[in-house]
């Protein structure tokens, strides 16, 4: 708009956008001077303050400016405090943005003013709060009361660096999370407590406290209050029940106790600190709900349910019983079963209360016995109660407590790589699982592994540590309340460090009759070097065979015969490996026995109970596992008596076949599977020897239970035997509540009925059907029986027994041979009055041979025999260390078992070739004498043993006597005990290790001068030998050991002379030209006084025309002669070496024609038997070697 004004005109107008306006001023259409004017336009409310945050005195505050958008113009900045400006400072970060800071002086809000051209900008006057370092504000409940478990936060009114300490109350750091927020200019710290108490909480900014730190939280735990004692309330009388809050922490406790309508009166006594009774007295006949909360938070289980009754009515006579009222797996349904104990009308319920106060539907069923089953399925971990009641009144005070626990939820991880004497760990997590009790068990071979288990944190988080000793998988058996975690067990390969080393199962565990096999890991090194030598019990050597692979590795196999600890030792040039020698354990399993078994009928919640006996079994791992009706794998209670003896015990919740696999170092052993049948509760039963066998004129015996009749009731046993027999009285003794002991005694051999009636009803099995027997009148067809039967070994002994006056029954026996061995007892009863026994001794040695007739054993069992060898004789054992080798001045001993010789005495002599060592014998008892001797010289004796003027088989005995030290045990080895050659050193290598202190001596004679010898002591017992021989010829290496000879010594050494090459002579036919049809390709290679070397020969000539041959006319001839015998025309080429280097006159040229015109020609130079003649023929080259 433009207004005149007088002379003047004025133009005005509003520009719409920030930035550079042109203005063009014009009269009678020309520009004034000047024109066109430039003209900025801004704006001020475009100015923007960011990020103004509190500081503290004495550091830079800072704050933004954007005046990007204002346009162009001056900007004035002003701090102001208590009316005093403070100096700031503005760093230009581009396009018209800034960055100003300040350092405030004192603790005061600071006006912060900003002008844009002159004019404020919105918001200015700001204000930025200024504190003392110690001033910070911090908030929440981090710094004040918190729940343990839970994440609890505090914040720190600050944006600049902060620390947070948190330390509880036992000592432990707590790790925190710290979380900034610039826009509201707080710190937010985050952690979670898990133990009660106060917990320290330090706050530090740039490494100072703030006012106040360290703050105290006081830490509480609601789940550690524990509800005792609410029960099943009476009408109109007082209840009380318990409240423990002693390790729940400090806090506020809070109760009320109402119905559905209306709240109950408490009184709350303090008892102790933390521990209070509560008490009131419910005036109506409906459930009470008792409300409790800790700090505002509610007690698991709250509100809890107290159910009320009316105590006119009758008392109750119900009990209750099962796993389903003690613990129960998450997910399976959980059985137990009550016993109104009464035949009258009745109404049994039950009432199922979750963890979290919720009901569990819970089925209760009548049976046909009068009991009643109950059963429900609990849906979460946590304690349940069970309250059972009859005609609605409760039958315990107190209800029943069922912890819920899931193994399931608990997690095996964090399994680190295992090796051979390193520490392994993994880690176990039974968070969610329950409560329960957690056990762990490590298993390598057998082995039990020794390990650690430790809780972190105070969590339900565990750590195990073990340390790997042998080389093989180790097994993870991790249980909750005996039930397999998850994936369990887990299987956690071994390493072991590489190089040299032996590796299988077959080290450590096998099973006797069964092949086993190990792998030796040669590191590509020759077979040739290793060697394994397998120990058996008593010293007896076991066969070994190994087998190379196609990895260049061995295989070794063996199959031990007896139970026992086998030493394995695996040697390479003569040094045992690293880990050698190993240990193997030998089992049997068919020796394992299952015992206790006369009773298999079982009612539903007894406990089912049986021996295993493992008794000359050897040692491995049993492993017992029970499938139930349903075919679910139970919990199972295994408790080791002693070292040969463990009980199984399992209590079953349903009715029918139970099924228990045995397993013996992974074998299932011959008595198993075992099969118990349980019966429904509220049913008679009974079991006992009596029931099925019994011997004339002998107490049998046989019990009865009616444990859980409905009505209660007492048996009544009928005995009836064979025709004309009167019935047989039985007597009925009570042994324990509802159980009775029967024991009736035959008086003639037959079959007997036994009948048992309960109620007037057969119980299960009866009539029973027993066979009575006569073990006396079994005799032995022909001569009485001797004290010792003689046998002979693999011939069959034969024994008829008349069994015609016994009554029914079969003939069973068992034989024991020489060192616990079983031999085979063939019985034949092809009619009920005869039975023929017949028994193959496969050794020689002392039997004994024990028969039973009906499973009752026979008055002339067990029979003593002694088996023969073939060719007959007197049979004395003689045992013992002392009968092979002794140790001067050491009292070596040997035992003498003349028990199966016959009468005598034994006469013992020891002689040597200096002098006789006296015999010292001590009567031990029935033909069986200790004999005792001292050596004081060590050397070669023989040992004599005589009895009854007779010597004994074997004898005489050669007897080692060494030193101290066994020089017998000292193992030389290496190139150096057979050949050398002179000047230079040989080297061999000597294990004193096994042989005891002791001192080493090495002496080396040759024809005419004696060799240099040096010992090189490793410090380890092992030591090596250098000989260097001066001369020629055979030489003598004597190595002594405490004075004595060691194996071997003194050993013989093959000495050369230097190899010479130029010595040796090559002469013969063979070397020269001439007819394929006469050529005679031989000719000798000379070597004598060339030295030692090998003489090695390569013929070239036409392929496949010829074959290097090499011979000599004995071992130590030097003379070689060598053939090659062609069969085709050509040029042959003889190479001749000796030690590697060409001989005189080597390599020889030989040519050979079909014709001796054609050889006379090229005598003359004409021809070549490569011309075209012979068209081309292809070459190839023979070698022979040979080292005289």
């Amino acid at each position: 708009n433009i207004t005149p004004q007088g002379k003047f005109y004025i133009a005005s107008f509003s520009p719409k956008h920030v930035g550079d306006h042109s203005i063009e001023v014009k009269l009678n259409n020309g520009h004034l001077e000047g024109s066109p004017f430039l003209l900025k336009a801004y704006d001020a409310t475009k100015v923007k303050v960011t990020d103004i945050n509190s500081g503290p005195v004495g550091k830079p505050v800072y704050f933004s400016i954007n005046a990007s958008e204002a346009g162009a113009g001056n900007l004035e900045i002003i701090v102001a405090v208590n009316g005093c400006n403070v100096p700031n400072y503005v760093q230009s970060e581009g396009n018209a943005k800034f960055r100003v800071n300040f350092k405030p002086k004192e603790a005061a809000p600071h006006s912060l003013s900003v002008r844009f051209n002159g004019e404020p900008i919105p918001g200015s006057p700001f204000t930025c709060e200024v504190y003392d370092r110690g001033e910070v504000l911090v908030s929440g409940a981090g710094v004040k009361m918190c729940c343990a478990g839970t994440p609890t936060t505090l914040q720190v009114a600050t944006t600049e660096q902060c620390d947070v300490r948190v330390t509880s109350s036992a000592g432990h750091r707590l790790p925190v999370k710290m979380d900034k927020d610039t826009e509201r200019g707080v710190t937010t710290a985050m952690y979670t407590p898990v133990e009660v108490g106060r917990h320290i909480v330090s706050v530090e900014i740039d490494g100072h406290p703030v006012k106040g730190s360290p703050f105290y939280c006081n830490v509480y735990n609601v789940n550690n209050i524990k509800v005792t004692g609410l029960g099943p309330a009476k009408l109109g009388k007082a209840v009380t029940f318990s409240v423990d809050a002693t390790e729940a922490g400090e806090g506020t406790l809070e109760l009320v106790i109402s119905t559905q309508n209306t709240t109950v009166k408490a009184e709350v006594n303090a008892m102790s600190r933390g521990l209070y009774d509560v008490t009131f007295v419910p005036h109506l006949l409906q459930p009470h709900f008792v409300n409790i909360t800790f700090n505002d938070q509610d007690v698991p289980g709250s509100p809890l349910r107290c159910e009320v009754v009316d105590p006119s009515s009758n008392k109750t006579t119900a009990t209750a019983r099962g796993e389903g009222l003690n613990s129960v797996i998450l997910g399976t349904v959980a059985y137990f079963e009550v016993n109104p104990h009464t035949s009258e009308p009745t109404t049994i319920d039950a009432v199922v209360t979750g963890a979290n106060g919720k009901r569990v539907l819970c089925h209760v069923e009548k049976l046909e016995s009068g009991l009643y089953r109950c059963h429900y399925q609990p849906t979460e971990v946590g304690p349940h109660s069970v309250i059972v009641t009859q005609k609605a009144h409760p039958i315990t005070k107190q209800p029943f407590t069922v912890q819920v626990f899931n193994p399931a939820a608990v997690r095996v991880h964090d399994i680190s790589e295992a090796e051979v004497g390193n520490m392994a760990t993994f880690k176990v997590d039974t968070q969610g699982a329950g409560s329960g009790a957690l056990s762990v068990a490590i298993k390598a071979a057998g082995n039990d592994v020794k390990h650690t288990l430790r809780e972190l944190n105070g969590t339900n988080l565990y750590e195990v540590a073990y340390t790997p000793k042998l080389n093989v998988t180790h097994k993870l058996h991790v249980k909750y309340n005996g039930v397999y975690a998850s994936g369990c067990p887990i299987e956690v390969p071994v390493q072991d460090r590489g190089g040299v080393r032996a590796t299988g199962l077959g080290l450590y565990q096998s099973s006797v009759s069964k092949r086993t096999s190990f792998v030796i890991e040669t590191s590509g090194e020759p077979t040739e070097m290793f060697d394994v030598i397998i120990t058996g019990p008593g010293s007896s050597a076991v066969p070994v065979r190994c087998y190379q692979q196609k990895d260049g590795n061995l295989l070794a196999e063996f199959m031990p015969s007896m139970i026992g600890t086998y030493k394995i030792e695996v040697v390479r040039n003569c040094r045992e490996i690293r880990g050698s020698p190993y240990f193997c354990q030998v089992f049997d399993a068919s020796k394992v026995k299952v015992d206790n078994m006369t009773n298999t009928t079982i009612p539903v919640n007894d406990n089912i109970s049986f021996k295993i006996l493992r008794k000359d079994a050897g040692f491995a791992e049993l492993d017992v596992t029970v499938r139930s009706p349903l075919g679910q794998d139970l919990p199972l209670v295994m408790k080791q008596v002693n070292q040969d003896t463990d009980i199984i015990e399992l209590c079953p919740p349903l009715p029918g076949k139970y099924s228990f696999n045995i397993t013996y170092g992974g074998q299932k052993i011959a008595d198993s599977p075992v099969t118990f049948n349980v019966i429904e509760g509220g049913a008679a039963r009974a079991w006992g020897t009596g029931l099925s066998r019994a011997l004339i004129g002998t107490v049998a015996h046989f019990n009865v239970s009616c444990v859980g009749l409905c009505p209660p009731d007492r048996p009544m046993v009928q005995i009836s035997g064979p025709p004309g027999v009167p019935h047989v009285n039985a007597s009925i003794v009570p042994k324990k509540q509802d159980q009775y002991e029967v024991s009736y005694t035959p008086i003639r051999v037959g079959m007997y009925d036994v009948t048992i009636t309960c109620s007037g009803k057969h119980i299960s099995g009866s009539p029973f059907r027993v066979y009575v027997v006569s073990v006396d009148n079994v005799k032995v067809v022909g001569d009485n029986l001797p004290t010792r039967v003689l046998m002979t070994s693999n011939i069959p002994y034969k024994m008829l027994l008349d069994l015609s006056e016994a009554g029914p029954g079969e003939v069973t026996g068992e034989c024991s041979g020489p060192q616990g061995s079983t031999v085979p007892v063939n019985i034949q009863q092809d009619m009920p009055e005869a039975a023929q026994i017949i028994v193959t001794p496969k050794a020689p040695g002392p039997h004994t041979l024990s028969l039973f007739y009906a499973g009752f054993p026979l008055p002339f069992s067990p029979i003593n025999a002694l088996a023969e060898a073939s060719n007959g004789g007197v049979r004395l054992i003689l045992t013992g260390k002392g009968l092979a080798s002794a140790i001067c001045n050491q009292t070596a001993e040997f035992n003498i078992d003349g028990s199966q010789a016959g009468p005598g005495v034994p006469e013992v002599t020891l002689t040597g070739m200096k002098n006789e060592i006296k015999v010292n014998l001590l009567h031990i008892g029935d033909s069986v004498y200790k004999a005792t001797y001292t050596a004081m010289t060590p050397g070669a004796y023989l040992l004599n043993v005589m009895w009854s003027d007779r010597q004994v088989k074997g004898c005489p005995l050669k007897v080692t006597v060494t030193a101290m030290c066994d020089a017998s045990k000292v193992i030389c080895s290496g190139e150096g005990l057979g050949v050398g050659t002179v000047g230079k050193h040989i080297r061999s290598f000597i294990d004193t290790r096994a042989a005891g202190p002791g001192e080493l001596s090495a002496h080396c004679v040759g024809p005419h001068k004696v060799a240099y010898c040096e010992l090189y002591d490793h410090g380890d017992g092992t030591f090596t030998l250098n000989v260097k021989p001066q001369e020629a010829g055979r030489h003598t290496l004597t190595v002594k050991y405490g004075g004595v000879d060691v194996p071997g010594s003194p050993f013989i050494l093959r000495i050369c002379g230097a190899a010479d090459a130029s010595k040796v002579r090559v002469f013969g036919p063979g070397i020269q030209h001439g007819v394929l049809a006469t050529f005679q390709s031989r000719f000798i290679c000379d070597t004598r006084g060339a030295g030692a070397g090998q003489l090695s020969v390569r013929v070239r000539g036409p392929k496949g025309a010829f074959r290097v041959e090499m011979q000599r006319g004995s071992q130590k001839d030097r003379m070689i002669m060598c053939k090659y015998d062609p069969t085709e025309p050509g040029d042959y080429r003889v190479e001749v070496k000796w030690a590697g280097e060409l001989v005189p006159g080597s390599p020889f040229s030989v040519m050979i024609f079909d014709t001796q015109e054609e050889l006379n020609r090229w005598l003359q130079g004409n021809q070549s038997p490569t011309s075209d003649i012979y068209g081309s023929v292809a070459y190839s080259t023979g070698y022979a070697h040979i080292t005289p």
